[in-house]
């Protein structure tokens, strides 16, 4: 049986300027994740159910952190047991899809249209 979202979840979050240092402190705990303008705004959510050493190894982080840099942009992460985390992923994508530019898998309406 698939894995359901309690009614209620409460989600910790832990900002950071730079991806490699949200890597540092969940290198293997599952999470989700925004990507958020310098004012904090989202524009991306994702998730990395087996903690960002998987999702963004080697040189990812690092190009991340590059692309990021003189931005301001943050990382808010809050860590999720792993097997919520595609349906906390899915249900912050959905409540947050009309201001969330770069998601486009779970911004889709009842109809299957995207937004």
């Amino acid at each position: 049986m698939a894995p359901t979202l309690p009614a209620q979840i409460e989600l910790t979050w832990y900002k950071f300027a730079k991806l490699t240092d949200a890597r540092d402190k969940f290198p293997h705990e599952g999470c989700v994740y925004a990507q958020t303008d310098k004012a904090g705004r989202p524009v991306r959510v994702g998730m990395a159910s087996k903690g960002f050493d998987k999702r963004y190894q080697g040189g990812d982080g690092g190009a991340m952190d590059a692309a990021m840099h003189g931005s301001g942009n943050l990382v808010f992460v809050a860590g999720v047991d792993s097997t919520l985390c595609k349906l906390v992923e899915d249900e912050l994508i959905w409540q947050g899809r009309s201001v969330l530019i770069y998601n486009q898998r779970g911004c889709i309406d009842r109809f299957g249209a995207l937004r």
